[in-house]
């Protein structure tokens, strides 16, 4: 493969992968110190539910972990690796199921915290739902720019993202609503944090992250770049790498990959506590804010 000219590696991009490599053994730590601090319930409803919720942390864990060792910038075909493991395409569908498990566990948090509070409403299960199928939607159009290189699907990519997210945002704040009064639980610390995530993280994709890929759209159409067609692209996506140690070719992305790696796994890591306000699990509620 070939590999692209230049420098030395710069200090900060060194600096940058050794905490990714931190942050790839950190993670599964962090998650079997979770998983130990809240052992499965004698319970079978809370129990299934723990586990249900264990179970959808695990590819987003072991996805950020891969990827902060093979990171990948998909459309440039840009790989920190020469070799097969650190191909585009791996990366590609280790990060789909590892980002839909990853909104699965959250609808399904937030639709059994609804549950609990209100009986379970039949508009924020829809909005649960709804909020998986859409980040189905935006892992299909990944796999369209990745294979296409065309950056106006990157753009398209995360705001179809933060829609997801967004559909949630009324379920969030009506459960932040209704549990006001009450003491603080897992369930309570959820819906609010979410409810600020749900604001935030939108607002990053439609303010930062799309103007980015949508300015480098221009520059491409401006420098008459050549488009793959979709099977030919997922094919070179798979096949073509190019390795590069430069930071200019990397320093667009590195903050969204460290907030990704780390923010993204850990809050899959803390739902492994499976939210909840039921009285028999509060005395772990404290354990919470102590995982990470």
């Amino acid at each position: 493969m070939m590999e692209m000219a230049g420098a030395q590696p710069a200090a900060a991009l060194l600096l940058w992968y050794a905490a990714l490599c931190a942050v790839a053994v950190l993670n599964p730590l962090l998650l079997a110190r979770t998983r130990r601090n809240h052992p499965p319930s004698s319970d079978p409803p809370r129990k299934a539910y723990q586990q249900k919720m264990f179970l959808l942390a695990l590819p987003m864990v072991f996805e950020c972990s891969y990827r902060s060792v093979f990171p990948s910038l998909y459309l440039q075909r840009y790989t920190f690796w020469d070799t097969p493991l650190n191909s585009i395409l791996i990366d590609r569908t280790f990060a789909c199921v590892g980002e839909i498990t990853w909104t699965a566990q959250i609808a399904l948090a937030l639709a059994h915290v609804d549950g609990e509070v209100t009986g379970g409403r039949a508009w924020v299960r829809g909005a649960c739902a709804l909020a998986v199928l859409l980040y189905v939607v935006a892992e299909a159009v990944s796999y369209y720019n990745t294979a296409t290189t065309n950056e106006l699907w990157a753009a398209a990519e995360v705001v179809v993202d933060a829609l997801s997210w967004i559909v949630l945002l009324p379920a969030s704040l009506s459960l932040s609503y209704g549990l006001r009064h009450a003491k603080w639980t897992s369930a309570k610390i959820f819906v609010c944090v979410f409810s600020v995530a749900a604001l935030v993280y939108p607002l990053y994709n439609f303010a930062i992250d799309a103007p980015m890929y949508l300015r480098r759209y221009a520059a491409d159409q401006a420098a008459g770049k050549q488009y793959f067609a979709f099977v030919p692209g997922l094919i070179d996506a798979a096949i073509r790498r190019v390795p590069t140690r430069s930071l200019a070719s990397w320093e667009g992305d590195m903050f969204w990959m460290v907030a990704y790696f780390t923010f993204g796994a850990w809050s899959s890591i803390l739902l492994v506590c499976a939210p909840t306000t039921t009285p028999h699990t509060q005395a772990k509620d404290a354990q919470l804010l102590r995982v990470v």
